[in-house]
């Protein structure tokens, strides 16, 4: 009978992590388990979020056919406890997704994102773990909004869009063996973000008020903003679909010291049109200014790395460009009206409603919104 899921760091046991790592690596054994850093919700500053779950980090010492290439570091990502005050909405649908990214798609992919070793979440209790490889030990950057421009830092994670994105580019496996992977217009996901996640949005929208100052900026009501949402996606399932990493801001990503750029964070992994990681990357990556005067080069930088890695058959560089400008309704509605201050601290909430709010502005995106509609 499988381990109860752990409520606590404190009640992770060998045994429960040794049943995770035979999920996947039926052949490992886990000897040893320790502990060694817990950052629970709430922590969140500009250097260390903690988002939407405990961040647990251990030792864990491994035996067995291909023990020797498993990384011994981990991270273990776990529910917050029941009687938290969390501004969080239930995320279930989120935290399934997650796991079914490491356990189905993690293992075929060649680009730089972080190792899976096991996951389980149980919906009664909502409790929760995923366990992966923890990137701290090869020394990477956690890029977040709060540093310096750096163009050729959101290049580098451009150029592994470009890879994981052609790499599935119209893929006939959307109808097979990937038809797990939901859409945009319909599925768990899609039905979270039409009820508690909207109904989040409103409450952040009472709760700050820069937030709500910042909405009646675009010229567009809440409402509005939702049904263009709606809109957006329907427009997006239209065009060559792909695998989306679907959360794709500036703070999912990081440098490792060779210029490799990587994502984590797989909660909203999806199908869709490729711009909707591209846009949502730029729009938030840089301060305002910079993103005026490198976005076009930035989607043309991007196009080029598709046909690098091998797409053939390509929309218009102008029907990117126009898709990049839609996408800021995303990028600032679901993207950081979303973030509760408690998740990334108040000053990364900030900038990333200000960037992409400046960014709906600036690309007149309610215009090419109101024609889907």
């Amino acid at each position: 009978m499988p381990s109860q899921i752990p409520a606590t760091p404190e009640e992770i046991s060998r045994d429960f992590i040794d049943e995770l790592v035979k999920e996947l690596r039926p052949g490992i054994d886990v000897d040893s388990v320790v502990v060694t850093e817990v950052k629970n919700y709430g922590d969140a500053d500009t250097s260390a979020s903690v988002s939407t779950s405990i961040q647990v980090r251990m030792e864990v010492g491994f035996r067995g056919d291909g023990a020797q290439r498993l990384p011994t570091r981990l991270l273990a990502k776990m529910s917050i406890p029941e009687d938290a005050d969390c501004a969080n909405p239930e995320l279930g649908p989120l935290i399934d997704n997650e796991i079914n990214f490491y356990r189905r798609l993690r293992p075929e992919l060649a680009i730089e994102t972080p190792l899976g070793l096991g996951g389980r979440r149980d919906a009664a209790s909502g409790r929760y773990v995923l366990l992966m490889e923890d990137i701290m030990v090869r020394n990477p950057h956690i890029n977040a909004m709060t540093d310096p421009d750096d163009v050729s830092a959101v290049e580098a994670i451009l150029q592994t869009y470009a890879e994981l994105h052609a790499a599935y580019w119209n893929s006939p496996r959307f109808s097979a063996d990937l038809a797990w992977l939901e859409g945009q217009t319909q599925g768990s996901m899609e039905d979270m973000f039409d009820h508690s996640i909207r109904q989040h949005v409103i409450n952040e929208l009472a709760r700050e008020k820069y937030k709500a100052e910042f909405v009646a900026e675009t010229g567009m009501t809440e409402a509005e903003l939702y049904f263009g949402e709606k809109a957006l996606k329907r427009h997006f399932a239209t065009l060559p679909p792909t695998v989306l990493h679907g959360d794709g801001h500036f703070n999912n990503t990081y440098l490792l010291p060779d210029g490799r750029g990587g994502l984590f964070d797989w909660q909203v992994c999806c199908r869709g049109f490729a711009m909707f990681d591209t846009s949502y990357l730029i729009q938030s990556a840089l301060s305002v200014e910079s993103r005026r005067k490198h976005e076009r080069d930035l989607v043309a930088f991007y196009v080029d790395r598709l046909k690098f890695n091998g797409v053939k058959e390509l929309p218009s560089l102008e029907t990117f460009w126009t898709e990049y400008r839609r996408m800021a309704l995303h990028s600032f509605y679901l993207g950081w009206l979303t973030a509760p201050r408690e998740n990334y601290g108040l000053e990364v909430c900030v900038i990333g409603n200000h960037r992409t709010k400046a960014a709906f502005q600036d690309l007149e995106t309610a215009k090419l919104i109101r024609v889907l509609v």
